[in-house]
C-alpha cells in the first residue's frame, strides 16, 4: 500500500489499494495545496532545510497511517485535540497556566535565600543540598507519567490533579495545554512569555524568601501556595475545555505505566542518596554508598527493559530516542539543568555569608539574572514566532552561560558591585535563550500523538538535571569548605572550626585575621561550585550543537485538508 506525492515538479502517478476498487492521490505531503506550494516557491513548507518529510502512507479512508517505528516529525498534522478557544477564554486560561508556572517556578527558588536561615535553626549546613534534592527528586521521578496520564484521562483533570498534589508536573502539563491550543509557530511566542512568568517568580522568589526570612518566619515560603495554588485551579476548572479521551475508568486505569512509574521514582532515589551522602555524611567508599550507586544503575536498567517491552504505552517511549533532535535536545537539557542551580542555590552563600549581607539583599542581588533571562526568554520567543527558526539558540545560549558561569569563579569578597550584575546578567542571557528553543525542538522532531509525551519528558530531564546538580555540586561544595577550613585551622581543637558549617553565624565569634580565612574557605568552596557548572554547562553546549532545525508549520498550514482524487 503507497501512495503518491504530487508537488510542483512531480507528475501524478495512482495508488492501487488492493482490497478497494478506488485510487486515491495525496496531493501534498505538507497538507499545503498545489497552488500554493507554486506560489511560495523556494520557500514553501513542504520540507526541512536540508530534509524532506517521510512520505506517509494512507489507508483506504484516506487517513494517514503512523509507523511506530519511525516517528520523527509529521508536525504538519493537527494533535488530535487541537483547539483554540474564544479569545476571552484563552486570556484566562492563559493566565491561569501563567499561575502554575508562577507557582512551579517559586516552589524551587523561593527557598534559595532562606537557606542560610533554615540551616542556621536546624545546625545543618553541610545538608544545604537536601534542601533541593528532598523537593526535586519526589516531584521529578513522577513527571514523565504526567504526559501519558493526560493523554489517557485528559488535560482538564490532570492539571487539576497536579496543582491540588503537587507543583511537580505543572510545567509539564503548562506547556502541554499550550501545546494543544497553538500552532508550533505561535508556541514560540507563548513559550517565551511563559518563561518571562517563570523569571519573574525567580525575582520574586527570593525577595519573598528574604523577606519571610528576615521579617516574619521561613515557613511562610511554603504556605504561600495555598492562596496561589486556589486561584489558578479555579481559573483552570471554570475555562478550560478540551475533549475528554474516551473510555471507563477501569480501562483507563489499565493503560498507565505502573511499573515503569515505580521503577523511575526507585532508580532516581537511589541513585540520589549515595551522590548525597558521598563524602559527606560516609566515605565514598563505603559499603552502603556502592552499595546504593549499583542498586540505581541496575533499577535503571531494569527500568528502560521494562519502558522497551512490556507496556504499550509506556511513559518514556524507547524508541523515541532514535531521533536526532529527542537525543541532542534531552541531552543538552539535563547538563543545562545541572548547571543551572549549580548556580542557582550557592549565589545565596555567596551575598549572604561573605558579603554579609541580609536575605532579602541577597535576593534583590539576583535580580540582574532574572532579567536577563526574561529578555532573552521573550525575545526568542518572538523570533520563532516570526522567523520559524530555533536550533542555534541552545548552542548560543549555552555558549554564553558557560563563559558567563566561568566569569563566576571571578568573584572574591571585594568583587565590584558592577562586575556582579553584568556577569549575572551575562548568565540569564544565555539561560533564557535555551528555554523555549528546547520544547520547540522536541515537538517539532516528533508526531502529533508523542507531544504529550516529550513535552513532559523534557521537563523531567530538566529537571532530573537539575536533582543530580544539586546532589553532585552540593556534595563537592562541602567536601572542598571543610577540606579548606581544616588546612586554614589545623589546630583546632575537636575540629571545632567545623561549627561554621552548622551555623554560619559563628563566623563572627572569631578575630578578624581568624574571619577573613573563614570567608576565604568558603569563597574556595564556592567556586569549586561553579567550576562543576562550567563543566555542566561546556557538556550542554557540545550536545546542543547537534540540534537540528525542522520545519514549523503555521496554523493556515495544519489546518489544510489533505486532498484525495476518487478515479473510480
Amino acid at each position: 500500500m503507497s501512495s503518491t506525492h504530487i508537488d510542483g515538479k512531480t507528475s501524478a502517478a495512482a495508488a492501487i489499494v488492493p482490497s478497494q476498487k478506488q485510487q486515491q492521490f495525496d496531493v501534498s505531503s505538507s497538507n499545503t495545496s498545489l497552488s500554493e506550494k507554486t506560489q511560495q516557491g523556494e520557500g514553501g513548507t513542504g520540507q526541512d532545510q536540508g530534509s524532506q518529510e517521510p512520505e506517509e502512507t494512507i489507508d483506504v479512508k484516506g487517513e494517514p497511517i503512523h509507523d511506530l517505528d519511525h516517528p520523527e516529525a509529521d508536525s504538519a498534522t493537527p494533535p488530535p485535540m487541537f483547539h483554540k478557544p474564544p479569545p476571552r477564554q484563552f486570556l484566562l486560561i492563559m493566565i491561569a497556566l501563567a499561575l502554575c508556572v508562577f507557582l512551579a517556578s517559586l516552589d524551587q527558588i523561593i527557598v534559595s535565600t532562606s537557606i542560610p536561615a533554615i540551616t542556621r535553626e536546624y545546625n545543618s549546613l553541610n545538608d544545604i543540598a537536601w534542601l533541593g534534592t528532598s523537593y526535586m527528586m519526589t516531584s521529578t521521578a513522577f513527571q514523565p507519567l504526567y504526559g501519558k496520564v493526560s493523554d489517557i484521562f485528559g488535560r482538564k483533570l490532570t492539571v487539576l490533579a497536579v496543582a491540588g498534589i503537587g507543583a511537580g508536573g505543572l510545567m509539564a502539563m503548562v506547556f502541554i495545554i499550550m501545546s494543544d491550543m497553538l500552532d508550533m509557530r505561535e508556541r514560540g511566542k507563548y513559550i517565551g512569555m511563559v518563561s518571562g512568568i517563570f523569571s519573574l517568580s525567580s525575582v520574586i522568589g527570593p525577595l519573598l524568601g528574604g523577606a519571610f526570612a528576615d521579617h516574619a518566619t521561613w515557613r511562610w515560603s511554603f504556605w504561600i501556595n495555598l492562596p496561589v495554588g486556589a486561584i489558578s485551579t479555579a481559573f483552570i476548572a471554570f475555562n478550560l475545555d478540551l475533549p475528554t479521551p474516551e473510555g471507563s475508568f477501569s480501562e483507563k486505569i489499565q493503560r498507565v505505566d505502573f511499573y515503569g512509574s515505580f521503577l523511575l521514582l526507585a532508580s532516581v532515589m537511589l541513585l540520589l542518596l549515595p551522590l548525597s551522602w558521598g563524602g559527606n555524611k560516609y566515605a565514598w567508599n563505603s559499603g552502603i554508598i556502592i552499595g546504593l550507586l549499583i542498586a540505581g544503575f541496575a533499577v535503571a536498567i531494569i527500568f528502560v527493559l521494562v519502558e522497551w517491552k512490556i507496556p504499550n504505552e509506556p511513559i518514556l517511549p524507547i524508541h523515541l530516542f532514535k531521533i536526532r533532535n529527542i537525543k541532542a535536545t534531552y541531552s543538552s537539557v539535563f547538563f543545562s539543568g545541572m548547571a543551572f542551580f549549580g548556580i542557582i542555590f550557592y549565589l545565596p552563600i555567596y551575598f549572604q555569608v561573605i558579603l554579609d549581607e541580609s536575605a532579602t539583599i541577597g535576593g534583590l542581588e539576583t535580580v540582574p539574572f532574572v532579567f536577563g533571562i526574561v529578555i532573552s526568554s521573550v525575545g526568542s520567543g518572538i523570533w520563532v514566532m516570526k522567523k520559524g527558526t530555533f536550533a542555534f539558540f541552545p548552542a548560543v545560549g549555552n555558549f554564553i552561560f558557560m563563559g558567563a558561569t566561568a566569569l563566576c569563579i571571578l568573584f572574591k569578597e571585594n568583587t565590584p558591585r558592577v562586575v556582579t550584575i553584568f556577569v549575572l546578567m551575562l548568565c540569564g542571557l544565555g539561560v533564557g535563550l535555551t528555554y523555549q528553543a528546547y520544547t520547540v525542538a522536541v515537538q517539532s522532531a516528533v508526531k502529533p500523538k508523542y507531544m504529550a509525551t516529550v513535552t513532559a519528558s523534557i521537563q523531567f530531564v530538566r529537571s532530573l538535571g537539575q536533582v543530580f546538580g544539586i546532589a553532585i555540586v552540593g556534595s563537592v561544595f562541602n567536601n572542598k569548605l571543610e577540606e579548606s577550613l581544616l588546612s586554614s585551622f589545623p589546630l583546632s581543637p575537636g575540629r571545632e572550626i567545623l561549627r561554621v558549617m552548622q551555623d554560619y553565624s559563628f563566623i563572627k565569634t572569631y578575630s578578624e585575621l581568624d574571619q577573613a580565612a573563614i570567608y576565604g574557605s568558603f569563597v574556595h568552596g564556592i567556586h569549586y561550585a561553579f567550576y562543576c557548572s562550567v563543566a555542566f554547562c561546556t557538556l550542554s553546549f557540545s550536545a546542543a550543537c547537534f540540534i537540528e532545525h525542522k520545519e514549523l508549520k503555521t496554523r493556515k498550514d495544519m489546518d489544510k485538508p489533505e486532498i484525495t482524487i476518487d478515479m473510480a
